[in-house]
């Protein structure tokens, strides 16, 4: 099977447009029950340790999940942080998430490690931090939250002419952690006490794990599409350009990687863009289309030309092609490496951080080298035939899958709903702007009922396949105009409806009259399908 595609011309044609629309801007929260106390003012001298006191209070009815519970530090002034400190929290049952979640239930104090380094000139520093969290009440779920805080640090005197030997003073004891562990572990700074061997070792285990994730399948037909199934290729060469598509990929993710913690950015900030999401949809759609035989893709003679003179068909061109395959890898494992790209953050180590990335890369491309020489060879020596149709078929089904679901989180649309719903079942037709639902409130002279809602927000789903879904209240939202405000991703549009009403959970359920006044006792702020029912019959029993 030879896929005639230039894959690695058409990845590099695309790769300009990518990086300029890589970075998000930060959205403002509304206010927060949830309040960040700090110890604002703190002195050290240098070549000594320091501790700063955060607390983080929790109202009654309230509580904050644990592990949404992180402090990252923005700006350290040539300061190093050892480690964060968090009080255990407590087990509770979920019952919208169906599983037992760690919580804190009261006010969270968290102590901050810090050291001055000895040569640290005299001064005051501010330290800049974020502190970020989630909270619910037992039937209200509060979106995830920023909160910025400022510290200063006041060095003064002279440094201390005995250095404390940490190693024999530490109270805490050395633990003996299972590989698999230290795999799981958040905490990065638990690996490098392990040795820098070892912790290179278990990043490149780590990567190689997530290359078996569903994310990254996408990636397997494109790595096939460029290394292609050719008689006259020696083995070896099969081996070297699916390696030097992987280091292309692996070098390009890690800069990608490096560059969002220096920003302060999540790895996943190219996916959360829209335009993002649409244009490798795009992609993905036309390389399956191709696949399927439907057509074949060429690009323009002159485009073809410029990209085969500036890398040509050999292990460059693949090298080049890894480049624009690593637009589609970054963002499928920002979660996993968000214990390194935390410590990063903490240490502004960007040289070991980028050695640590590319190691983590190497592990993830082990895969791909894999397949794309073996399956190379192996097609050498064996007959073609109908398997080989089968076969292209099947990349192209991997490629159509995840551009149909990124395609259907672009348009809001909930997949998982749609397949819980009896088939040819009614649904409820919701409208998803405001105006528009005023206009035709007044037109048609009905209330309406707004549903602010987020994917993120258990209650909010189950209130939508277990309320919104029964035919009672099916018959009964014809009365109303309805209108669905998805806040799973927050544009300036969101921000700006969920200020106007004053939301500050999820789910909440407001009714309006057909004139757009807000019916003050009619906000329900929590998962409470009775109460919302008998709001309905109300409303509609008052006009």
């Amino acid at each position: 099977m030879y896929l005639s595609l230039p894959m690695k011309k058409l990845f590099l044609f695309f790769a300009s447009f990518f990086l300029w629309s890589s970075f998000s801007h930060a959205i403002q929260q509304p206010a927060s029950p949830f309040q960040v106390e700090k110890e604002l003012s703190v002195a050290v001298k240098p070549g000594e340790d320091f501790e700063v006191p955060l607390r983080v209070t929790v109202p009654e009815e309230h509580y904050l999940y644990a592990e949404k519970l992180d402090v990252l530090f923005e700006s350290l002034e040539g300061i190093r942080i050892e480690r964060i400190e968090y009080p255990k929290p407590t087990k509770k049952f979920d019952e919208f998430l169906g599983k037992e979640v760690a919580i804190y239930t009261h006010d969270v104090a968290i102590t901050i490690h810090g050291h001055v380094p000895e040569n640290f000139e005299g001064g005051e520093r501010d330290l800049i931090a974020t502190v970020m969290l989630q909270g619910c009440t037992p039937k209200l779920c509060l979106r995830p939250e920023t909160h910025e805080i400022q510290i200063t640090l006041n060095v003064t005197g002279s440094v201390p002419p005995q250095a404390v030997d940490v190693s024999t003073t530490s109270d805490h004891p050395e633990e003996t952690r299972s590989v698999w562990e230290l795999i799981r572990t958040n905490d990065f700074a638990i690996l490098l006490e392990q040795g820098m061997g070892l912790t290179l070792l278990i990043v490149f285990l780590a990567g190689f794990l997530t290359s078996f994730t569903p994310c990254v399948w996408p990636v397997i037909p494109l790595v096939l599409a460029v290394v292609g199934t050719h008689p006259e290729h020696k083995w070896y060469r099969n081996v070297g350009l699916s390696l030097s598509l992987v280091i292309g990929m692996v070098l390009i993710y890690a800069a990608l990687g490096i560059g969002a913690a220096a920003l302060g950015k999540n790895l996943g900030f190219l996916f959360q863009q829209p335009i993002f999401l649409g244009i490798i949809s795009l992609v993905f759609i036309l390389f399956a289309l191709s696949l399927f035989d439907v057509f074949h893709l060429q690009l323009p003679q002159s485009v073809h030309q410029f990209f085969h003179r500036l890398g040509g068909r050999g292990y460059f061109g693949a090298f080049l092609a890894g480049i624009g395959v690593g637009f589609i890898a970054s963002p499928c494992v920002g979660p996993v490496l968000a214990a390194l790209l935390t410590y990063v953050v903490l240490q502004k180590n960007y040289a070991f951080g980028f050695l640590a990335l590319v190691v983590f890369g190497l592990g993830m491309g082990s895969l791909f080298i894999i397949i794309g020489s073996g399956f190379a060879t192996i097609t050498d020596h064996i007959k073609s035939g109908k398997w080989m149709v089968w076969i292209k078929r099947t990349l192209g089904v991997m490629l159509l899958v995840p551009a149909i679901f990124y395609l259907t989180t672009l348009a809001g649309f909930d997949p998982l709903g749609f397949f819980m719903k009896k088939g040819g079942a009614e649904q409820i037709d919701w409208l998803t702007s405001e105006p528009e639902a005023l206009a035709l409130a007044e037109q048609l002279q009905k209330p309406i009922m707004i549903d602010f809602y987020a994917d993120w927000c258990p209650p909010c789903k189950k209130l939508d396949h277990r309320f919104f879904s029964r035919q009672e209240i099916l018959e009964l939202s014809r009365a109303f105009v309805m209108l669905r405000i998805d806040a799973t991703v927050e544009t300036e549009e969101v921000e700006a409806i969920v200020d106007k009403y004053s939301v500050i959970g999820w789910p909440t359920i407001l009714f309006l009259g057909s004139d757009g006044t807000l019916y003050p006792d009619a906000i329900i702020t929590a998962y409470d399908p009775d109460r919302i029912r008998a709001k309905m019959l109300e409303i509609v029993e008052m006009r």
